[in-house]
């Protein structure tokens, strides 16, 4: 006979085996289609929950093909909660907040106190939700999604980018005050207490001079030591988030999130900090895996009418609202209409964090189970959206420029447009040289030519055109696919213009403008591709440069002349005058990271 611990324990084993199994299935079939892999693990909660296969009472030899024992899997979804948390702490460098500017930090707490006062009031005094409720959706319609805007700003090289640095400095005070709304509403019935007030003040200040105790005296040690052991190093890490997670739930009376949030904070500053990101990368992703599965098992379509109202106003908020509050305090910081609307546009959707917080709202019973799937819906829905948004971005802006011609105050307002302005140092320009791309070899173009014949840089990275303003060369702020940047260029009065950027068809966009403009203009470019190298020939360039064919001709003419000679004093003269000269790009280097956005975290399993 089995015991009842058994059956407890198989059933446990059955339900963990169907939520890895399915999980496993649709993140192939979405990484198949190219979609979300967050939308895939929802979807197959959905499939084994109660509203799938549990509908049915499906079973394979006896065995249930659904989830059965939702409760002794939501604690290990907490879990996933918890180290999600955990690992956005490791790689957030707080030392380096304030070389986002306050435009970031000003900008956020006006946008999410704009979000969550207008979702309370208009919800709760229009009688659409109770007071709880209203507070709890306000909060989770605030935060965008840092999980997908870093990664689509990753895939398109754009992170690097004026906007991109504006979005990451939104997302990662986003990050901040989110962690601090979890405790604040995790009680809601005594939040004005003055003595629950003290009570959590005391508890939060009791948690940060432990995080600062440990992470100044303990954790530098006793990780130095454990860094020369990958097994051990896991171990202590795993440890130290759950030793957090004990103090913030069980001795201080904090959300276990907000504690292990601390204890990847705590290990930040450590020169171990993404040695040990990788290390709990993979126990991190199996419980994060089973919280968004957990989700989509809790997700139920029986939505009232009222309810249908209710998910077109969560729509309208975060697909519309929300990015007009960004476009505007965007617009405003003096950042111009084009960023503004890239800006708006890509951070209209909800954050994956929001589940943090309906699913605490869910269990403190402030949040009902029809708003908790209404919410699901929303954050799923405008995850989705987002991709296709970042596609077709510049095409809504140049539909949106010609509605903004009608109003000059948005659209040529010099005060609107400074930062731009800060960025851009030209002069008078006739038989100049055009450089697109002030990256490596653009950069070096530059500084080699601009004291014998003016040279003008066209790039979208504002620590590059700094730099390179500081050295007296002519810079504009702008992407190679603009045509409004191409215009300040003046390419029709070039001598020679040079594409020294990897993004083919925005360069092949520029050759064909280039040669309407000015058809007798000397054209460079370079490709990696014999097949790109040869469109531009085809579409106008005059010399296309293959890198990996230049040097690799230049290696075997080295390595031919050392068989024949026998001499390396030619190489060594060289390395010796490189290294100097990467010596000096190198700290130009170091410092414009110094003066960069903190390196945003790529969470987990949707990657």
């Amino acid at each position: 006979m089995v015991s009842n611990v058994s059956i407890e324990a198989a059933a446990l084993l059955v339900d963990l085996g169907l939520i890895v199994i399915s999980a496993t299935v649709f993140n192939y079939i979405f990484r198949v289609l190219k979609q979300p892999n967050l939308l895939a693990y929802i979807i197959a909660g959905i499939v084994i929950g109660p509203i799938g296969l549990g509908a049915i009472k499906l079973t394979l030899g006896g065995i249930p093909l659904y989830v059965l024992n939702l409760e002794d899997i939501k604690l290990l979804s907490e879990l996933g909660i918890a180290f999600l948390l955990f690992s956005v702490g490791i790689e957030t460098d707080f030392s380096k907040l304030k070389s986002i500017g306050k435009t970031a930090v000003i900008g956020t707490l006006l946008q999410v106190g704009i979000i969550s006062t207008a979702v309370f009031f208009l919800t709760y005094y229009l009688n659409m939700l109770p007071f709880e409720e209203s507070i709890y959706l306000g909060a989770i319609l605030s935060f965008s999604s840092t999980m997908v805007v870093v990664k689509l700003l990753s895939d398109s090289r754009t992170i690097d980018t004026l906007h991109g640095r504006l979005m990451i400095g939104f997302l990662l005070m986003q990050d901040v005050l989110i962690v601090i709304f979890l405790p604040l509403l995790s009680n809601l019935a005594e939040v004005l207490s003055t003595a629950y007030v003290v009570d959590l003040a005391f508890s939060s200040f009791a948690m940060l001079a432990i995080t600062f105790a440990l992470m100044k005296y303990f954790f530098p040690k006793i990780y130095k030591f454990s860094a020369e052991s990958s097994e051990l190093l896991y171990l202590v890490s795993i440890s130290t988030c759950f030793l957090f997670i004990f103090i913030s739930q069980y001795v201080l009376g904090l959300p276990m999130a907000l504690g292990a949030f601390l204890a990847g904070i705590a290990l930040a500053p450590l020169p171990y900090n993404l040695q040990i990101y990788d290390e709990i990368r993979g126990f991190r992703d199996f419980f994060v895996t089973i919280f968004f599965v957990t989700l989509g098992i809790q997700l139920t379509f029986a939505f009232s009418t009222e309810s249908i109202v209710l998910f077109g106003f969560m729509l309208f908020i975060a697909l519309i609202f929300k990015p007009i509050v960004f476009y505007f305090i965007t617009l405003l910081s003096g950042h111009g209409g084009k960023i503004a609307l890239m800006v708006a546009l890509s951070l209209g959707q909800v954050s994956e964090f929001s589940f943090i917080l309906a699913n605490q709202g869910l269990l403190a019973g402030y949040v009902s189970p029809e708003l908790f799937s209404l919410t699901i819906l929303t954050v799923a829905i405008t995850m989705v959206i987002t991709p296709y948004v970042f596609k077709y971005e510049e095409k809504v802006y140049k539909t949106s420029k010609q509605l903004l011609v009608k109003l000059p105050f948005l659209n040529d307002n010099s005060f609107l447009h400074r930062e731009i302005k800060d960025l851009e140092k030209t002069i008078p320009l006739e038989n100049h040289i055009v450089i697109v791309g002030g990256g490596t070899m653009g950069s070096s173009i530059a500084e080699a030519l601009y004291k014998k014949v003016p040279v003008v840089v066209l790039d979208q990275n504002p620590e590059v055109l700094r730099v390179l303003m500081k050295k007296g060369i002519n810079t504009i702020y702008g992407t190679a696919a603009n045509r409004y940047s191409w215009e300040k260029l003046y390419i029709e009065k070039a001598k020679i213009l040079i594409m020294a950027i990897p993004n083919v068809p925005a360069a092949l966009k520029i050759i064909k403008y280039a040669r309407t403009e000015s058809p007798d203009l000397l054209i460079f470019a370079k490709a990696h591709y014999y097949s790109d190298a040869l469109k531009l020939y085809q579409n106008g360039a005059d010399w296309v440069v293959l890198p990996q064919i230049l040097s690799s001709n230049l290696t075997l003419k080295s390595i031919g002349s050392y068989i024949e000679t026998g001499k390396k004093n030619e190489f060594v003269n060289f390395k010796d005058e490189f290294v100097n000269y990467l010596k000096e790009k190198a700290k130009e280097e170091t410092d414009m990271n110094m003066s960069a956005p903190p390196k945003m975290p790529t969470i987990g399993p949707w990657n």
